[in-house]
């Protein structure tokens, strides 16, 4: 297995050159789990005792800390001041939402990015719940894609590296091109609000989690 033929160029073969050891993985996977609940739409799913059920389970990352820290008031926060802040910020308004939260919308609906996503979602067999089907875009699909990759890859099982190089390309690919930038409008237009914050450590996230996968993957041995 491989990444799509046609989603990059080709580039130098790369191997797992550092080790990540099981308990980061499993880690891992609650926190890239924790990171689609954050911004999961409290209309669609109330996401606060699945938060809570993680809180704890990604003590071994190490750059988990302040996601822990969003996770733990998220999951205490009223359900309507979710729903109304939400709203707020990512669903309502006479020309579209203030913030989009998806993509295409967040990135000026650019070519081929919903395609780019779906042909990520089909070729690693990840299959949407029918109610989401229509927006592959959203970043809480989108974090739970990557959150799936983590689930196979922690799985151990005869593919891991293309699980892992899956992880690597997608964030390059869409995570790190628009949520830092969904992060700094978010944060402009509800600045110190809990979703702008949630948003923010996001980013933060996404960025260092980046990095630390980076410094484990390099060109393969001769």
């Amino acid at each position: 297995m491989s990444a799509p033929t046609d989603a990059a160029a080709p580039g130098p073969v790369r191997a797992i050159v550092a080790p990540r050891p099981a308990d980061v993985a499993a880690a891992r996977c609650a926190a890239w789990g924790a990171c689609s609940d954050l911004v999961a739409s409290p209309h669609d799913v109330d996401v606060r005792a699945a938060l809570a059920a993680r809180l704890g389970s990604f003590d071994a990352l190490p750059h988990g800390a302040g996601l822990a820290a969003l996770a733990e008031e998220l999951a205490r926060a009223d359900e309507a001041r979710l729903r109304a802040e939400y709203s707020g910020l990512f669903e309502v308004g006479s020309e579209g939402p203030p913030v989009p939260i998806r993509e295409d919308l967040q990135t000026g609906q650019l070519a081929g990015t919903r395609e780019d996503i779906v042909r990520f979602y089909d070729f690693f067999g990840y299959r949407l719940d029918d109610r989401f089907a229509w927006a592959p875009d959203h970043l809480s699909v989108e974090l739970e894609f990557v959150h799936f990759l983590c689930y196979r890859e922690a799985q151990q099982d005869d593919d891991v590296l293309s699980y892992v190089l899956a992880q690597l390309d997608f964030a390059e690919r869409h995570l790190l091109r628009w949520v830092p930038a969904l992060a700094g409008a978010t944060a402009t237009h509800a600045a110190g609000s809990l979703y702008a914050r949630v948003v923010a450590g996001l980013a933060d996230f996404i960025r260092a989690d980046h990095a630390w996968q980076q410094s484990t993957v390099g060109p393969a041995g001769p």
